[in-house]
């Protein structure tokens, strides 16, 4: 066992860092937390937020007339405000992940964009255009 001695200065000057550091991490972690308790604040009102026909029709990638259908068939929930049709913006995203498949067609249309040679079909591969020699 080792023993080591240090001055009673030198000791109250460490404990004194160690103190400040403990100090530290604890508001580190309180701002985390307030940060989080923030940010679930956030998603909260944004879950909450509602959305309008073309809002609907553009995130379902659906038409007018189709939504008009689910409404009238009860398939998607809806609420009247005044003369205005809203959605909630959660009963809208449920009804995606549930009942919205991708087509075949669209799956191969994304997969064929993120290839990457589909980036490089309409570069020039290091030619130049524009001047082909001809002086006008």
């Amino acid at each position: 066992m080792e023993v080591i001695t240090i001055e009673s200065k030198a000791f109250a000057a460490l404990v004194e860092k160690i103190d400040g550091i403990a100090a530290y991490v604890q508001e580190s972690r309180q701002r985390e937390t307030e940060q989080q308790q923030g940010q679930d604040e956030k998603n909260r009102r944004k879950a909450d937020k509602w959305m309008q026909n073309a809002e609907v029709c553009e995130y379902l990638e659906i038409s007018p007339r189709t939504l008009q259908r689910y409404r009238t068939n009860r398939i998607l929930p809806f609420s009247i405000c005044g003369k205005k049709i809203r959605y909630r913006r959660t009963d809208v995203e449920q009804f995606r992940e549930r009942w919205m498949r991708e087509t075949p067609d669209t799956l191969i249309d994304r997969m064929a964009e993120q290839h990457p040679l589909h980036e490089r079909k309409n570069k020039l591969y290091g030619k130049k255009r524009g001047n082909t020699g001809t002086n006008e």
